[in-house]
């Protein structure tokens, strides 16, 4: 058979890639020498045809033992077909892709297997991410949404998954293409959902499959004033979504008690859309509030719990009231969000009563924690950055999965009894202390039970806890320093004197060193648990001292604490190590003693020298020996990262240096034998030698650059790969913004400026994310103050990407990210003037007007003045958004040096050269406002 590029397939080829499917992923012996083996096959062409062609085989062309049933390999073959879709367009050209494109197809119209039917879904979406939705009609493979929504949704069974799958994820991968469209997938998949001659799995997942779609969508950047198409398209959907919620809470969910827990999940995510349900008719809202409020209260206060279901569906409704609570407060207490309160406070006796009786530990909890609670065992995944993205299955119950079932019912209730403190704290707190007396006293679990509910009453329940704490405090310090109490009294005691820790602040006595001391003195316990609760809770008073402005209320303790992390730095590891260490820096930034600073670095450096040992010795024999069930031992990363946070307060070039030479041979090690197993491992050399490059000085940093002539850069500049995860390449991206800012041009060889340039122009488009978006952009204009000369066209497209990804419409966090995209480009164009007619200067103006008064937007808006006053036409252009800018200082523009200034000069400018302008403008605000910018920049109009 010939397929695209003239390769005609043969039988042995088949059975090459039968075998490496086979020991990567169905019968494996020796996961890394699989997956090298892999990584070598990828570079032959031949290699996606003949995935392509396994693929779509509904047996196995060859005859050969394998071992394991046919569709594990078909899977396989179609999941590494999907992931290597992008280099096989680049090795074979479109024609390859048109055949993976005609195969999976037919796979997705005609599937035998849902988990087949899966993969086809994948790879057609990705396909699609590569191509576009014309493209299949083009090809003359049909209408692709025709087939999905009109052949194959209603088609029933397996061909109905198909559909779901494909729709859910082009929602996922594709959400400015799919845009409007969404509203009609959630109206036409709720026909399906409540369709009585339609299997009931496949109900199940078509609900699945809205409920994802809306999930998914949180991760989105909302803007209320300017919300996308498919922000808008799911918003004009929600009210079916939402109806089609409370139909089958009404119906019982059919006695499917999965479905039920997927029901209350949903109506949580739903709690968003609540302000686009205008104008509710009252009978809809008297429904809405039993469904959503008293439903969910009944089931949350029934007695009986048999099987992990129950449980679940115990966690998702308590969750729910919870959820609900967090909006009203985040609503202000207005809109619909109300009526579902009311309800809450209705039954609050019940309601306290059933939560607290979750919270006692179970038998169960306490043999997981002890069976982990030994020092000497190793964790070493603790300190490991967590990038797994999956996709959910519609097609399977996913109660019990990890993404969800990682909260408890205990920490269910206590978060919900945190939130109803806040919501109505008088009238919980009588409650909740006569449940606390109650328990106290009892057994062990009981008091445990009774001190965890203090902590979280000491939140909400300020004012009203504030009488009985003097008492409370010092029975928790009682039992922390208590040699016979048991170590989950213990720990939790510890948890809740860090809750309470604002109010001894506040107090005028010694309280607070008390405290501390109990702390400390739990920090070389024999429980790992106990350690980790003492280390955390010291690091939150400190913490706490420095929000609330008391930190001379600490630094009397700060010798002893300085000798108690040396002697506790040689026993922890892994995550209490990493704790252990962020104490170690708020201990070195609060100390004014430079002796003592250096006492505490001298013994991480002494230190560091055992921690390289043991990840040398653990890192040769896993990637060198290849010695099978050996973890990268990474405490060396915990240890350099407070060696470096110590040398911001008294830099040595000759230790920061002495680290990025180490780093940057294992970086190169790490490429060179192109370990990417361990995402992780990667992360944190890049993260460590990025700040390395932050505390050297500029001078030495240079000059070690110039030396190994950049060699890190490039190394960098390697990982800054579209194949590489995008964690990494943000992460490489921002080692090389660091190393540009602190060390100048000499820290990039000449040969990378250009080709990083058109990197950086595609990345900063294709990031969704807006903070790794930032992370680009913060390269991107450093490039342009340092290469506008030596590089002008690549400057440029770098430039103009950039700042076309800038919105000025965004609120809250988004709003935060955009401000600091627009700030580096003020400061960017103040060095490359002529770029501001490309920079949508009206746009950046806008941003800045909607930032806070304080010293950035200071900065940044005096960087725009001056640029201004060097492109006179475009100041003209924009003078209504620089006025606004103007309004915006109001009279605190004098409290930031030069701004005042600044704002002057530009207004002069106007009254200058462009004065019935200005006019006019002025004539447009109010009086008062009018009248203050006259008098404070002496205009004469």
């Amino acid at each position: 058979m010939s397929f695209a590029g003239g390769y005609s397939i043969t039988s042995g080829d088949v059975v090459k890639v039968l075998h490496l499917l086979r020991d990567n992923g169905v019968n494996v012996h020796n996961s890394k020498k699989a997956y090298e083996e892999l990584q070598r096959y990828q570079s032959d062409s031949t290699f996606f045809v003949l995935l392509s062609y396994l693929f779509g085989a509904e047996t196995c062309p060859v005859d050969v033992d394998l071992g394991g049933n046919w569709v594990q390999y078909r899977r396989l073959a179609g999941i590494t077909l999907k992931n290597n879709l992008e280099r096989c367009k680049l090795a074979l050209g479109e024609a390859a892709i048109r055949e993976a494109a005609g195969c999976s197809l037919a796979v997705l119209v005609n599937p035998t297997d849902v988990r087949i039917a899966r993969v086809a879904a994948q790879i057609v979406v990705k396909i699609t991410v590569l191509t576009s939705f014309s493209w299949w009609e083009e090809c003359g493979l049909g209408n692709l949404p025709n087939t999905l929504l009109n052949d194959l949704l209603m088609a029933g069974e397996v061909k109905t998954f198909s559909a779901l799958y494909t729709l859910q994820y082009l929602v996922e991968d594709l959400p400015e293409e799919v845009g409007l469209a969404s509203k009609d997938i959630i109206e036409r998949v709720a026909v399906l959902v409540l369709d009585p001659n339609a299997q009931w799995g496949v109900r199940k997942a078509a609900f699945r499959m809205c409920s994802n779609m809306y999930e998914q969508a949180q991760s989105l950047d909302w803007n209320v004033e300017s919300l996308s198409p498919l922000q808008i398209g799911l918003t004009s959907g929600s009210r079916t979504f939402t109806n089609l919620c409370c139909l089958l809470s009404e119906q019982n969910c059919g006695g499917d008690v999965e479905l039920k827990i997927q029901v209350f999940r949903s109506c949580g995510v739903m709690l968003d859309y609540l302000e686009y349900f205008t104008p509710m008719p009252e009978s809809d809202m008297a429904r809405f509030i039993k469904c959503w409020s008293r439903d969910t209260i009944c089931t949350s206060v029934s007695a009986g719990i048999v099987t992990e279901h129950d449980v679940q569906l115990k966690i998702s409704a308590i969750d729910l009231l919870t959820l609900t609570m967090e909006m009203y407060d985040k609503m202000g207490g207005e809109g619909y969000i109300c009526a579902l309160i009311q309800p809450l406070i209705e039954s609050l006796p019940s309601l306290v009563s059933a939560l607290v009786t979750y919270v006692p530990m179970t038998r169960e909890d306490v043999e997981n924690i002890l069976s982990e609670d030994d020092c000497s065992m190793r964790d070493p995944a603790a300190v490991d950055f967590h990038l797994n993205e999956q996709k959910y299955d519609i097609s399977e119950d996913s109660a019990l999965d990890d993404n969800h079932g990682t909260a408890t019912l205990r920490s269910t209730a206590l978060r919900c009894i945190d939130a109803l403190c806040v919501l109505s704290s008088k009238q919980t707190f009588p409650h909740l202390i006569e449940k606390v007396k109650a328990l106290w006293d009892g057994e062990w679990q009981y008091k445990e039970a009774a001190i965890v509910l203090v902590g979280a009453m000491a939140n909400g329940c300020y004012d009203e806890i504030g009488d009985t704490l003097p008492a409370v405090v010092e029975q928790l310090i009682s039992a922390v320093l208590s040699p016979s109490e048991n170590i989950f009294v213990v720990s939790m005691s510890l948890w809740s004197l860090s809750r309470v820790l604002e109010w001894t602040y506040a107090q005028d006595d010694s309280t607070i060193s008390k405290i501390i001391n109990a702390f400390a003195s739990r920090l070389q316990s024999r429980s790992k648990r106990v350690r980790h609760a003492a280390v955390t809770a010291i690091n939150t008073a400190f913490m706490t001292a420095h929000t609330m402005g008391t930190t001379e209320k600490v630094t009397g303790d700060l010798p002893s604490l300085i000798e108690m992390v040396i002697s506790c730095l040689p026993f922890y590891n892994d995550g209490n190590l990493f704790i252990l260490c962020d104490l170690a820096m708020h201990l070195a930034a609060l100390s004014e003693d430079q002796n003592t600073v250096a006492l505490l670095s001298a013994a991480f450096r002494a230190n560091r020298i055992e921690r390289t040992k043991g990840f040398e010795t653990t890192y040769v024999a896993y990637y060198i020996n290849e010695t099978p069930n050996v973890f990268v031992d990474k405490d060396v990363f915990s240890v350099d990262r407070a060696i470096i946070g110590m040398l911001t307060r008294f830099p040595d070039p000759a230790v920061s240096l002495e680290l990025l030479d180490a780093w940057s041979v294992v970086l190169r090690d790490i490429i060179e034998r192109n370990i990417r197993d361990d995402i992780s491992l990667l992360l944190n050399v890049l993260f460590i030698a990025a700040n390395c490059a932050n505390v050297t000085p500029s001078s030495s940093l240079a000059g070690w650059c110039s030396r190994t002539q950049g060699c890190i850069a490039v190394l960098a500049f390697q990982l800054f790969n579209p194949s590489e995860e995008l964690a990494v390449q943000v992460a490489a991206v921002t080692l090389l913004h660091r190393l540009l800012k602190n060390a100048g041009t000499c820290a990039f060889p000449q040969g990378i400026v250009e080709e990083l340039l058109g990197k950086l122009t595609s990345s900063v488009i294709t990031a969704g994310d807006l903070q790794n978006k930032l992370e680009f952009v913060y390269l991107i204009m450093l490039m342009v103050k340092s290469y506008s000369h030596e590089s002008p066209n690549g400057v440029f497209c770098a430039f103009k990407a950039a700042v076309d990804v800038l919105r000025s419409d965004a609120f809250s966090e988004s709003q935060l990210l955009f401000s600091q995209m627009a700030f580096e480009v003020c400061s960017a164009l103040e060095a490359a003037p002529g770029l501001v007619v490309h920079a949508r200067p009206d746009v950046i103006t806008r941003i800045i007007t909607e930032c806070e008064n304080a010293y950035d937007k200071s900065v940044a808006t005096i960087h725009l003045v001056n640029v201004l006053l060097a492109v006179e036409d475009v100041a003209r252009d924009i003078l209504p958004d620089v006025m606004r800018l103007v309004y915006s200082w109001r009279q605190s523009a004098c409290n930031f040096p030069g701004t005042h200034e600044s704002i002057k000069l530009l207004l002069s400018f106007y009254s200058n050269k462009h004065s019935s302008l200005l006019r006019e403008q002025l004539g447009l605000v109010d009086s008062n406002i009018r009248e203050m910018v006259i008098s404070s920049y002496g205009l004469i109009c």
